[in-house]
């Protein structure tokens, strides 16, 4: 006779499962109990999520080092800054565009709170974005002290709220996308990102992505890649990123 055990080690989760994060177990309907498809690979998402929580952690430290009047530094650091905003922005529309609705049409109701949750905290963090964006360009113009001090508030207060907001989409919503999304449509969420990215700053962009990553997964990033990109980058990416971090954080590990 197959045990409990032994069906839910058969049992490959479709697109009729989802992830209770209160009881911490998956809930499978019983009809959905037959091997359907492999649940699409969504590491790729926490790959990009790494970069942009540690730019953003980082960012608060990078202002604040540089001197008072020092335009030069300013605006290398200001550069920095636009390129972290544009990649949230990109990311996040991709999000708002192409993720929630699919898995608003598709998850359990009692799962709708938690995406109804993610969405709000989108809000927050566009407002949050904008005023980063707003006191960017004030310390741009005056690199001074009172300047400094409110981009490096707004900065942490950003931070904040990536951290609450990316820590319930990892735990709560892509293990729901991940069974509930064809591989065409997640593919379609990390292609919006990629085309947010300018192409000149692709290399570099990868080289953030790759100081943490996986190597597998940025493999996987790159498959689609023409041929010389998807050799090339692997290579010059992290020397792109070191020498970047060097001129932003003082270092080229930070």
């Amino acid at each position: 006779m197959t045990t409990t055990n032994t069906l839910e080690l058969l049992h490959r989760h479709d697109s009729r499962c989802w992830w209770d994060h209160l009881q911490a177990h998956w809930v499978c309907p019983p009809e959905s109990r037959t091997p359907d498809r492999p649940p699409v690979d969504v590491r790729d998402m926490l790959l990009v999520h790494t970069a942009l929580l540690r730019e953003f952690r980082l960012a608060p430290a990078a202002v604040a080092r540089v001197p008072l009047g020092e335009r030069r530094r300013a605006r290398a650091v200001g550069r920095h800054l636009d390129l972290l905003a544009d990649l949230l922005h990109g990311h996040h529309e991709g999000e708002d565009d192409l993720l929630w609705p699919v898995l608003r049409d598709r998850v359990p109701g009692a799962a709708l709170p938690r995406l109804a949750a993610a969405e709000a905290q989108h809000e927050g963090i566009d407002a949050a974005l904008e005023r980063v964006r707003t006191a960017r360009r004030a310390w741009g113009e005056q690199v001074d002290g009172t300047t400094r001090t409110a981009l490096v508030e707004a900065l942490e207060e950003l931070h904040a709220l990536l951290a609450e907001h990316l820590d319930l989409e990892e735990r709560t919503l892509l293990p729901l996308a991940a069974v509930h999304l064809t591989e065409a449509e997640w593919a379609a969420v990390g292609e919006h990102g990629a085309a947010s990215v300018p192409k000149p700053a692709l290399p570099l962009v990868m080289g953030m992505f790759a100081y943490e990553g996986d190597p597998e997964v940025l493999t996987t990033m790159l498959a689609a890649a023409p041929a010389v990109p998807r050799v090339l980058v692997p290579l010059i990416a992290p020397r792109l990123y070191a020498r970047h971090a060097a001129r932003v954080h003082g270092t080229a590990r930070p």
